[in-house]
C-alpha cells in the first residue's frame, strides 16, 4: 500500500482529524453565540462578551484555553460558559469518529470518495451541533442555517457517492412534511402549538444528506431520547412548583418546554454511524418473525 494511503488508516490521521474538529468547534461556538442575534460570524474576531477585549491567539486554543484560564476572561475575569469547551471537545470526538468510519475503516475505497464523505459528514455533523446548541439556548432553529443547508448538503452529497439522490430528494420533502402535518394538526385541531416548523426544516436537512430511509430512525431515536429527558423534568417541576401546572396543580408533559432539535440532531448522528446496521437488524427481525 502506498505510504500516503496507509497514513489515512493510521491512528495519527484520526488524531489529526480530531484536532481539525476542535479547531472548527471554536468557530461553531461563535456561530452558536452570534447567529441567533443576527451578528456576523466573521467580524469582529473572538472577544469577551463582557468587556469586549479581543481574545489573544494564545488564549484561543481549543479546549485547553478554557481550563488554562479557569473559565474566565484574562482581562476582566468574567466567566465563560463551560459550553465552549464542551462544543470543542464534542466536535473533536465527532470529527475523529467520522474520519475513522468513512476514511480509516474503508481502506479499499477510492481516496477521493472517502475524503469527500468525511468532508460532507463532518460539515453535516457541525451543522447539527450548532443547531442543537442554539435550540437549547433559544428554542429556535434559525432559518439562516437550515434553509441554505438543505440545497448545499443535497448537492454536496453527490460527491460522497453514498445515498442515491432520489432517496435524498424524498427525504427533504418527507422530513419537512412530517413535521408540518403534526404542527397543523396541533394548531387547527387541538388549538395549540405542537412541533415547531424549525424541526421540519432540520429534518429536511437530515433527509438531504441521509435520505428518507433514515427519517424513521432519526425520529424514533429523537422521540425516545426526548422522553427520557422530558419526563424527569416534569417530575422535577412538580416538586418545585406544585401550583403551576394542570387543573390538579401538577405540571404536565405538554406544558414543559423541551426543545426537540437537539434530540433530532442526536438521532441523526446515531443514524450516520449505525443506521444501516439498525435497519438490517430491524429487517432481519421482521423476516425471522414471518
Amino acid at each position: 500500500m502506498d505510504d500516503s494511503l496507509a497514513f489515512l488508516t493510521s491512528p495519527i490521521a484520526i488524531v489529526l482529524a480530531g484536532l481539525w474538529g476542535a479547531i472548527w468547534g471554536s468557530f461553531f461556538n461563535v456561530c452558536i453565540a452570534r447567529v441567533p442575534k443576527g451578528l456576523s460570524v466573521v467580524r469582529p474576531g473572538s472577544h469577551c462578551m463582557a468587556c469586549g477585549t479581543a481574545v489573544r491567539p494564545v488564549d484561543n486554543i481549543p479546549i485547553l484555553s478554557y481550563f488554562l484560564l479557569r473559565g474566565r476572561c484574562r482581562s476582566c475575569g468574567a466567566r465563560f460558559s463551560i459550553r465552549y469547551a464542551l462544543v470543542e471537545l464534542l466536535t473533536a470526538l465527532v470529527a475523529a469518529a467520522i474520519f475513522w468510519k468513512f476514511v480509516a475503516a474503508d481502506p479499499g475505497g477510492a481516496v477521493a470518495v472517502r475524503l469527500a464523505r468525511f468532508s460532507l459528514y463532518f460539515a453535516f455533523a457541525g451543522a447539527l451541533i450548532v443547531l442543537a446548541f442554539i435550540d437549547l439556548d433559544t428554542k429556535l432553529l434559525p432559518d439562516a442555517i437550515t434553509l441554505p443547508a438543505i440545497p448545499i448538503f443535497f448537492l454536496s452529497a453527490f460527491g460522497a457517492h453514498d445515498v442515491p439522490w432520489l432517496e435524498r430528494a424524498i427525504g427533504v420533502a418527507a422530513g419537512y412534511l412530517f413535521v408540518r402535518l403534526i404542527a397543523d394538526f396541533y394548531y387547527y385541531v387541538l388549538k395549540r402549538e405542537g412541533m415547531g416548523l424549525g424541526d421540519g426544516k432540520l429534518l429536511a436537512v437530515v433527509g438531504a444528506v441521509l435520505g428518507w430511509k433514515a427519517l424513521p430512525i432519526v425520529i424514533f431515536s429523537g422521540s425516545f431520547l426526548g422522553a427520557l429527558i422530558s419526563i424527569p423534568l416534569v417530575l422535577a417541576a412538580r416538586r418545585r412548583a406544585p401550583d403551576a401546572g394542570n387543573a390538579d396543580g401538577e405540571p404536565s408533559l405538554a406544558r414543559v418546554q423541551v426543545p426537540f432539535g437537539p434530540f433530532l440532531a442526536l438521532g441523526a448522528l446515531i443514524d450516520l454511524f449505525a443506521g444501516p446496521a439498525i435497519l438490517r437488524a430491524l429487517l432481519g427481525g421482521f423476516s425471522d418473525g414471518s
